[in-house]
């Protein structure tokens, strides 16, 4: 394989190609790869994303990771209540002041 140096790169395309490395978890190396295969039509493009489809902003879980996650929101909801007795108490009156202020 050739190797190719670049000089004088415009700090655009710098950013631009630092930024597809970032979102794509890649090295600068095979995301410069990808981007000249691109452009010489030797690999398609990736598609542009649906409309609408938030996962492309935020990610998106396999069916493991959901399982996982639900298991130990699920594991979260049965432990204890941890918050402070006073903020308890707390609560306790305001709700207690309200019912008795509603007529309740």
């Amino acid at each position: 394989m050739a190797d190719f140096l670049l000089r004088d790169i415009d700090e655009r395309v710098a950013e631009r190609i630092k930024e597809i490395a970032r979102q794509k978890g890649w090295p600068l190396n095979d995301v410069m790869l990808m981007l000249l295969k691109q452009a010489l039509g030797i690999i398609e493009p990736e598609p542009a994303p649906v409309p609408g489809d938030i996962a492309r902003l935020t990610g998106a879980w396999n069916d493991d990771e959901a399982r996982a996650f639900e298991e130990a929101m699920a594991a979260m909801s049965n432990l204890p209540d941890d918050a402070p007795s006073y903020l308890v108490e707390e609560d306790r009156r305001k709700n207690d002041r309200r019912k008795t202020e509603s007529g309740g």
